[in-house]
Parts: structure tokens; C-alpha cells; sequence
């Protein structure tokens, strides 16, 4: 099957490249001397820091993790060397930041994620459909986060940040809710936990083949595709599925990137189609804008990888992927929005399974060490999951509480990838989750060797 992994090298060929433009707050640094950049770039890092403590201005509710999981999660390295390179250009943003936050979290998302992008999108879509543009648009589990890269991974992180998108959902879905302590102990998702996972299935016997060619993977800057996930996730007992598409093989190279297309209009398309509308009145209650509960999936090929999260087909039956893209970094704008609609829906609907699920991975820890009711009886209520506006960082009555005037006809192109440019590759491979119960300790043993579907 193609390989996607570190042969491809260590540098992503489709990194948008911003030149002089910060990559917090995407403002033109292009007239700023050095030291002026540094000092913007320090700003942004002490708001981090003080966003990652807690603040008196920016109230939040603590979640109740022990002191090493906060420190796992919100770890800030700065290796010796980038601090040596100051004299040479180096900006102090090239520091590691490398934590986990999903939606069901009491904290702050840290600024590299982006909750609420699904339901600005489906805004978006139905007003391209009010406008007759778009017939018909499925979107993926709404609780999918957006996580972009950040400039010490800008040339590498692309496939742990899909990474990272996928987990976002797969920790805080309801289907299988036994997913959330298989990925949430020992060791939680972040960058280089992933590391630590794909070494620790090396040890076991998993992929033979991608740990001859990395060799070493523990700390580095090294370069990896949608097979190294399956072997993560697939180790940890996350079902997992590869499939490959050889476009190169087809004698009509322009109609080649509908196999892949269609084949993603099946996954996301619900099993079920919606009945048939008895009269006019019941024909409008049929939103042509979906928002499903699919699991995003993660498109690969050779130098690049993006998280879909949906396919929209236009007003000329022309359908187009639906991204989140880790080398886009949504500006101010979109993220406020995003935020403050994120805000109102999780205000407005209490989604119990969080809890239950950090109930449950409390409890086997308490199992763990010993402890008895007393201590689960003495334990503090669960913290509600963070909202802007509960925790301070927007005003209720705030105009960032609406779209504040926000292009969301321009905002969807951002997140559009067409058929036309999927012709660029000859060869993809998709991974998805088909949401199968976890795998049992057997099951698990018998995938140590990657494989996949091929497609041509």
C-alpha cells in the first residue's frame, strides 16, 4: 500500500506560509523590527502562561486533575538550543506548547483550539443554501475541535495535529464511551505523548516496518502519516481503518478524484434516509444542512494531511471536502465567533456523558489505589464544562456573543478543499473510526502488521 510516514522526509509541502505574520494573532509584522517581534511574541506566551494558571481577570473552575496530569497536559519546553539561537533570528514563540483540551473541560481552550467551528460552519452553509449556492451539506459530530500548528511544529505537526482533532472527538462522543480511559491513561493525547505511544507499540511488536525506518521518534521533529496513527490508536484499543486510493491507475485522470469524493459522501451520509415529507408544511421541517454523528476522518497524501469533517454539494451537483486544515490558523474573528456560538450551545444543553465518563476513569483510579467510599464520598462535584461567557472570558450582552459581523460565505472557503485539487495526487489513504466496541487484548495482537482496504 502507498506509504505515508517518515520517508516522506520531515517537511510538509503544503504549509501556508504566512510570511511576517504572527502566528497567534495572524497581524502583519512585516514593518516591526526583530526585538519589536519578539516582544509581540512574548505578549502572546505570557497570555498563554497566565490563561494556562488562571487569573483574577479571567475567572475559570479548576478541573480536578492531579498536579503531574496538569503538568502532562500544559507542559511549556524550552530546549537549550532554541534558546542559543536568539542572536540568529529565533523567535521566543518557537517554545513547545503542547496540551490536550476537548470540550467537556472546565479550562480555557488554549489558543492553538478552536471549539464551535462545526456550528459556525453549518451558519454558514444554510445561508449559502438561502442564497440557492449549495443544495445539500453534511457535517461531521459538531464536538470535533479545530487544533492548528504553531511555529515550532509548523513544518512537521501536521499528522499529530489531526491527531489531536480526532481525539477531540473520540473522547467526548457517547457512542463508545469506553474510549475515553483507553486514550485518557496513562497517557493522555498531546504531541509527544503520541510519540511515546508509537514507541511503546514498537516494544510490543507493532509495525515493524515503520519503527526499522524511524528508528527513533521520542522527542523528534519527525514526519508522520495516517499509518503511524492506526498503530497508535489501534495499540491502544481504538478500532481503526486505512483505506488506500491509487488515482494514478484510472485511463480518465480528471474523473479519478470522485473515487475518493464519493466514497466520502458514503461515510458521512447517514444509514438511514430521512422519510419522505407527507405534505409542503412537513417538506420545511427537512433541513438540507446535516450535522451528523460521523466521526471525522483524516485524508492523507504524499507531504500534507487534513482533518474532514464533511462534503457540501453545490447549486451544479459539484461536491466539495469539507477541512479542518492544521496549517490554517483562524483569525481573530472567526475564532470569537466560534467561541461565542460554541458558548450558547453548551449553556443551552447540559451533555451528561462528560461527566460520567471522568466519573468513571476517577473511580478506577481511586480502584487503583486503594481508596474507599469515604474518599469518592468526599470527592468535589464535577466541574461543568468551560464556557466563554461562564468563565468570563466574554460579556453575555457582548456584541462577540453574535457573529459580529463576521463573512460567513467568505469564512466557508477556508474550509474547502474541491475535487480539482485532490487531482494534484496520484495517491491518498484515509483513516476513520467505525465505531466499533474496543478491542480486546487478542483482537489488538492479531494488528500488529498495518493494513488497509485498497481502492483504485
Amino acid at each position: 500500500m502507498p506509504q505515508f510516514g517518515s520517508k516522506q522526509g520531515t517537511f510538509d509541502d503544503e504549509v501556508e506560509f504566512r510570511s511576517m505574520s504572527c502566528a497567534f494573532c495572524s497581524l502583519d509584522l512585516e514593518k516591526l523590527s526583530i526585538s519589536q517581534r519578539q516582544l509581540h511574541y512574548d505578549r502572546h506566551i505570557n497570555d498563554l502562561d497566565k490563561q494556562a494558571e488562571g487569573s483574577k481577570s479571567t475567572p475559570i473552575v479548576i478541573d480536578l486533575i492531579d498536579e503531574s496530569r496538569q503538568q502532562s497536559e500544559y507542559r511549556n519546553i524550552t530546549p537549550d538550543p532554541l534558546r542559543k539561537k536568539k542572536s540568529n533570528g529565533a523567535l521566543p514563540c518557537m517554545r513547545e506548547t503542547d496540551p490536550f483540551w476537548y470540550v467537556a473541560q472546565a479550562t480555557p481552550p488554549p489558543p492553538s483550539f478552536t471549539p464551535g467551528l462545526i456550528q459556525l460552519l453549518r451558519k454558514g452553509l444554510l445561508k449559502n443554501h438561502a442564497r440557492g449556492q449549495i443544495r445539500r451539506a453534511v457535517l461531521c459530530y459538531e464536538n470535533v475541535v479545530h487544533v492548528n500548528r504553531e511555529p515550532w511544529d509548523a513544518s512537521w505537526g501536521c499528522g499529530y495535529r489531526n491527531f489531536l482533532m480526532a481525539c477531540t472527538s473520540l473522547v467526548n462522543q457517547t457512542q463508545q464511551p469506553l474510549y475515553f480511559p483507553r486514550l485518557d491513561s496513562p497517557l493522555s493525547p498531546s504531541i509527544r505523548n503520541l510519540q511515546i505511544w508509537i514507541e511503546a507499540a514498537w516494544k510490543e511488536g507493532f509495525d515493524d516496518e515503520g519503527r526499522r525506518e524511524l528508528k527513533k521518534l521520542v522527542n523528534t521533529k519527525k514526519w508522520i502519516g495516517t499509518s503511524d496513527l492506526w498503530v497508535a490508536f489501534v495499540f491502544r484499543g481504538i478500532p481503526a481503518e486505512l483505506v488506500d486510493f491509487d488515482l494514478g491507475t484510472k485511463s480518465q485522470e480528471k474523473a479519478s478524484d470522485q473515487i475518493i469524493v464519493n466514497w466520502v459522501v458514503n461515510y458521512f451520509t447517514p444509514n438511514q434516509p430521512s422519510p419522505e415529507p407527507a405534505d409542503a408544511y412537513e417538506s420545511l421541517k427537512i433541513s438540507p444542512i446535516i450535522t451528523s454523528d460521523k466521526m471525522p476522518l483524516i485524508l492523507q497524501h504524499n507531504g500534507h494531511s487534513r482533518t474532514v469533517v464533511g462534503y457540501e454539494t453545490d447549486k451544479n451537483g459539484i461536491t466539495n471536502l469539507l477541512v479542518f486544515d492544521p496549517s490554517y490558523c483562524p483569525p481573530l474573528e472567526v475564532r470569537a465567533a466560534a467561541l461565542a456560538g460554541f458558548s450558547r450551545s453548551s449553556d443551552a444543553v447540559s451533555d451528561q456523558s462528560p461527566m460520567l465518563k471522568r466519573k468513571w476513569s476517577e473511580t478506577q483510579n481511586d480502584q487503583a489505589s486503594g481508596a474507599g467510599e469515604s474518599s469518592r464520598g468526599n470527592r468535589r462535584p464535577t466541574p461543568k464544562p468551560f464556557s466563554p461567557i461562564r468563565n468570563g472570558l466574554f460579556k453575555a450582552k457582548s456584541s462577540v456573543t453574535g457573529d459580529n459581523g463576521l463573512d460567513l460565505i467568505t469564512m466557508i472557503k477556508k474550509f474547502r478543499l474541491e475535487p480539482k485539487r485532490l487531482q494534484k495526487k496520484k495517491q491518498y489513504q484515509i483513516l476513520y473510526f467505525p465505531m466499533s466496541a474496543p478491542l480486546t487484548d487478542h483482537e489488538r495482537m492479531q494488528l500488529k502488521e498495518v493494513r488497509s482496504t485498497k481502492i483504485s
